[in-house]
C-alpha cells in the first residue's frame, strides 16, 4: 500500500506516543539475566531464557496480541484476526544474553534509565530491538492498516551461544515467508561471512607452577579482564620484585596475576584489547614463568592469542584479503592441568571458512595444540539485486537520509541459520543517534558485548520507524531468495 503524508504523520505520532512504555518494557526484560545454559535441568536453555521468554510472551498477550511458545526455543507474537493470508513477515530478534562479565560502572541487570540510555546487559542485544520487532506488529493492529500480508514477531532464546534456537525454528511448518533479523547495523545486511571457530587445547600439561588461569566468559566477547595464579617460587620472589609494573598480589604462597584489556564483540576484536592475551605477554616479558615448558605452552598460546586477524595461521598471500580477517579469543583456563582457549574467525568474502578452520588446526598442531569443538558456520547470501534487499534498503534511507549500499555483515545472527531471512538493523551508522555516549560511558563501555551496554533511545525510536514502514513497502512484494513465491 502507498505510504501517504497523512500515514507517515499517523506512524510519527503512534511512535511519539508509545516510546516510553517501549523504554520500560525493555527495562523490564533486562532485569532478567537470561544467559543460555544447556547444561540446566531446564531444557533447553534454563531456567532464565525460559523466563525471559514467558516474560516477553505476557508482554505481548497484555497489549491483545496472540503468543505461540515454540518449545521454549522460539517465542512468536502475531494478531489473531490476520491469520490466514497468504503470506507472513516475520520480525526476530533474541532474548539470551552473554554473560555480564566485570567492571560495570551501572548495574548489569537493573535496567536502568539515564538520559537518552537504557543501561543494562540486553539492553541493545538484542532485548530493546526484540521488542522494537512487538511494537512495529502493535502499530500496524492499532492504527488498522490494511495489509495483503501477516506481520509477526519472534524471539529466539540461544543466539549468543549456538542459535539452536533458530535451527530448532526453521524446521517448523509455519515459519514465515521472510523473516528480518533486528539484531545488527542498518543498512540492510544481504550476506554475512563465514565463521569458523573452536578450542585449542595443549597436548602437555602445565607445570605445578600454574596453579590457575582464567580469563573471558563468552567465545564471541572480548574479555576485559584475566587472571593467572602462580606458585610463589624462590626464583619467581625475585622477578616479581623486579616487575613492580604488574597488577599482582600475594595470597599466601601465591601469586595472583591480573591483565587488564578492553571488552567488546568478536566480530571487532581489533577495536578491542584482549586481556588474555595481555597478561599472557606480561608475565612471560617478566620473566615470571619459570618451568620452560610451561613457558613454551604460554608463549605458543599468547603468538596465536595476539595475532591480529589471525595472520600467524597464513590464510591468504594476499594482503587486502588476509587484513580483513577478524579474529580474537573470548575465553582462556585450565582443563586437567592444561591450557584451553577458543578461537573464532569471521572470514573474508573471498575465503572459504573450511579451508580456515583447516589452516587454523594445522598451525595449532604444529605449535602443539589438538582441535576441540572445531566447526564452521557457512557464509550465508541473499542475492543483492532481489527486490527485498532494494526495498529495505530504501526505506532505510529514506527515514534517515543517509546514502548507504546494502553490507555484508561482520557478525554472526540468526539469518544464517534461517531459510529466507536477511539481517536488518538497529545500529544506525550516524553518530548523531548517540549523543551524550561518552559523558556516560568512558573507552571500552557501552556497546553491546561490552561492560555498562547500552541502548540508544533515539536510535531505537528511529529503527522502530523504519521496521513500520519497511514491513509496509514489502507489502505484496516477492519475499523469497529465488524470486518465486
Amino acid at each position: 500500500m502507498e505510504l501517504t503524508k497523512e500515514l507517515l504523520k499517523k506512524i510519527d505520532q503512534w511512535v511519539d506516543a508509545h516510546i516510553g512504555r517501549l523504554v520500560e518494557d525493555t527495562c523490564t526484560l533486562v532485569r532478567i539475566p537470561s544467559v543460555s545454559d544447556k547444561a540446566s535441568d531446564v531444557k533447553p536453555f534454563g531456567q532464565e531464557c525460559r523466563d525471559v521468554l514467558e516474560k516477553y510472551m505476557e508482554l505481548g498477550g497484555s497489549y491483545g496480541l496472540e503468543a505461540q511458545n515454540y518449545a521454549h526455543y522460539v517465542a512468536k507474537l502475531s494478531v489473531p484476526e490476520n491469520r490466514g493470508k497468504p503470506r507472513q513477515t516475520g520480525l526476530m530478534g533474541h532474548l539470551d544474553v552473554v554473560p555480564a562479565g566485570d567492571n560495570w560502572i551501572y548495574p548489569p541487570y537493573e535496567g536502568i534509565v539515564k538520559g537518552d540510555w537504557i543501561i543494562g546487559r540486553g539492553a541493545q542485544d538484542n532485548k530493546g530491538p526484540c521488542l522494537a520487532a512487538m511494537y512495529t506488529v502493535l502499530c500496524l493492529r492499532d492504527l488498522g492498516i490494511p495489509l495483503q500480508y501477516d506481520v509477526c514477531a519472534l524471539a529466539g532464546a540461544d543466539e549468543e551461544s549456538g542459535m539452536c534456537d533458530a535451527e530448532y525454528f526453521a524446521r517448523q511448518p509455519d515459519i514465515p515467508d521472510l523473516i528480518l533479523v533486528t539484531d545488527s547495523g542498518f543498512p540492510v545486511c544481504y550476506g554475512e561471512r563465514g565463521i569458523a571457530s573452536g578450542w585449542l587445547k595443549s597436548r602437555q600439561g602445565l607445570s605445578g607452577n600454574i596453579l590457575g588461569l582464567r580469563g573471558g566468559s563468552a567465545t564471541n566477547q572480548v574479555p576485559d579482564t584475566a587472571g593467572i595464579t602462580l606458585r610463589l617460587t624462590p626464583y619467581l620472589e625475585k622477578k616479581w620484585e623486579a616487575a613492580p609494573h604488574l597488577d599482582t598480589r600475594r595470597d599466601g604462597d601465591r601469586l595472583v596475576v591480573t591483565g587488564h584489556g578492553k571488552a567488546g564483540h568478536i566480530a571487532m576484536a581489533g577495536q578491542a584489547a584482549n586481556a588474555i592475551g595481555v597478561l599472557l605477554s606480561q608475565i612471560l616479558d617478566a620473566g615470571l614463568v619459570e618451568d620452560a615448558g610451561d613457558r613454551e605452552i604460554l608463549g605458543n598460546a599468547e603468538r596465536i592469542i595476539n595475532s591480529p586477524q589471525g595472520q600467524i595461521f597464513q590464510l591468504s598471500g594476499q594482503r587486502e584479503i588476509a587484513e580483513d580477517v577478524r579474529y580474537g579469543c573470548g575465553v582462556a583456563e585450565l582443563e586437567d592441568g592444561k591450557l584451553k582457549f577458543s578461537f573464532n574467525l569471521r572470514c573474508a568474502v573471498a575465503l572459504d571458512e573450511a579451508q580456515v578452520l583447516e589452516k587454523v588446526v594445522s598451525f595449532g598442531g604444529q605449535a602443539g595444540f589438538e582441535p576441540v569443538e572445531p566447526r564452521v558456520l557457512p557464509s550465508n547470501y541473499f542475492p543483492k539485486e532481489r527486490p527485498v534487499i532494494q526495498i529495505l534498503n530504501r526505506v532505510f534511507n529514506q527515514v534517515t537520509g543517509l546514502a548507504l549500499e546494502p553490507q555484508i555483515f561482520v557478525a554472526g545472527t540468526h539469518a544464517r541459520k534461517l531459510p529466507n531471512a536477511v539481517a536488518y538493523g538497529p545500529g544506525i551508522p550516524n553518530q548523531s543517534y548517540y549523543a551524550g555516549k561518552r559523558a556516560l560511558f568512558p573507552e571500552g563501555h557501552g556497546d553491546c558485548h561490552m561492560p555498562d551496554e547500552a541502548q540508544s533511545i533515539p536510535a531505537l525510536k528511529e529503527a522502530l520507524r523504519i521496521y513500520i514502514r519497511a514491513v509496509i513497502e514489502l507489502d505484496g512484494a516477492e519475499l523469497s531468495k529465488g524470486g518465486e513465491q
